[in-house]
């Protein structure tokens, strides 16, 4: 949502205010950790931010701000009741997915969609019609308060204007490959499971020492992976903290945590097994290989979106597979695969052309509510 925030700076129709709910799925200790770090990430943005959880341990109640809308970029029930449920019911609301809704992976996605929160908002912003279409089939509302915008959080990637900036790599003494590592947070044995951190995630690390002197590597981890293992009883917090200590200090690694926006476009290639991500560095152009359990099941999670979208990648399944990747970057040929992206352009020439998502939105919601349009 970074575009259609700074886009809301600019426009005097708009006040915007991030306010930081509580993650409340992990205790206590790992929600206000989490809950002071995103503070003070956009407060050292220079965004217009508050926090939920007052000084004297009391919550913000939402009438205290006076909003007039409230965005949702989560429609899961992740944290407090005020923040979630109380908040739809009583506000005007808009919702933009916080991903890109290439997989099925989530559930069923006739419940996943028909949910109470996404029947209730007053607009949906969709990022592709294979999404938007499902919606209105599926729905109660029969996507009535749906519209068709593309994804903000592609914007950048997109006009890749990021390049510019100073690297967000570490400096190396001699000039080597850029490899993101990022793994998903599902560990759990199941449907929803895309993650393969617990067959594969050390292998990486094995292959990162292997390689050190060609490559250097940026470990992007899911922000709940962490946690996740905290609690896995093969993993646990000291375990845990050794292997994200092992990326962070290294010479040729370093652990990301924050944005992504440079680290993808100052890459040479990815490794992951993330659902957002399939789309995200797919309109880099860059070599992308993804991680899976089983090869012979890689594409059922993907709905049509993402098939078109996964069109980009390689698989992946064992070490000798990821060297190979590896080497392919290292020497700039891509041996296994040759890309047809012609789906994934038609995409991006439809909805990053002459307008962009953000512009999309912010023009929708002035229209709405009364204000003149240039």
């Amino acid at each position: 949502m970074d575009a259609v925030y700074q886009k809301m700076e600019l426009d005097p129709f708009f006040e915007p205010v991030i306010l930081v709910c509580p993650y409340v799925q992990f205790g206590g200790e790992r929600m206000r950790e989490e809950l002071y770090q995103t503070y003070d990430y956009f407060d050292q943005k220079g965004y217009s931010v508050e926090t939920s959880l007052k000084e004297d341990g009391q919550w913000v109640q939402l009438d205290e701000l006076q909003p007039d809308l409230i965005v949702f970029t989560n429609p899961n029930g992740l944290t407090r009741q005020e923040y979630y449920r109380d908040a739809y019911l009583r506000y005007l609301s808009f919702y933009v997915p916080y991903y890109y809704m290439a997989t099925n992976h989530v559930g069923n996605p006739s419940e996943e969609l028909d949910k109470p929160i996404l029947n209730a908002m007053w607009r949906i912003y969709w990022p592709h019609r294979h999404i938007f279409e499902r919606f209105a089939a599926v729905s109660q509302v029969q996507g009535k308060n749906s519209k068709l915008t593309g994804y903000p959080a592609t914007e950048a990637l997109i006009k890749g204007d990021l390049a510019e900036r100073d690297t967000v790599w570490k400096v190396q003494g001699e000039e080597k490959k850029r490899i993101i590592y990022a793994p998903h947070h599902t560990i759990s044995d199941d449907k929803a499971s895309l993650s393969t951190f617990l067959k594969l995630g050390l292998t990486i690390q094995h292959i990162a020492e292997e390689y050190k002197d060609s490559i250097q590597w940026s470990f992007k981890p899911h922000p709940i992976l962490k946690s996740k293992l905290y609690l896995h009883p093969d993993w646990g917090r000291e375990r845990t903290d050794q292997y994200y200590g092992f990326w962070s200090s290294q010479e040729y690694t370093q652990l990301d945590e924050g944005e992504y926006e440079d680290l993808f476009i100052q890459s040479d290639a990815i490794i992951h097994d993330c659902s957002s991500f399939i789309v995200e560095y797919a309109v880099t152009g860059k070599p992308a290989l993804y991680l899976v359990n089983r090869v012979d099941e890689e594409m059922a999670f993907l709905n049509d979106f993402g098939k078109c979208a996964f069109q980009a990648y390689q698989t992946a399944d064992s070490a000798p597979e990821i060297s190979e990747f590896v080497l392919e970057v290292i020497t700039n040929q891509r041996i296994r695969k040759k890309h047809d992206n012609s789906c994934l352009q038609e995409y991006l020439s439809e909805f990053y052309n002459a307008e962009m998502p953000s512009d999309r939105i912010l023009k929708d919601i002035k229209v709405a509510l009364g204000a003149n349009v240039c």
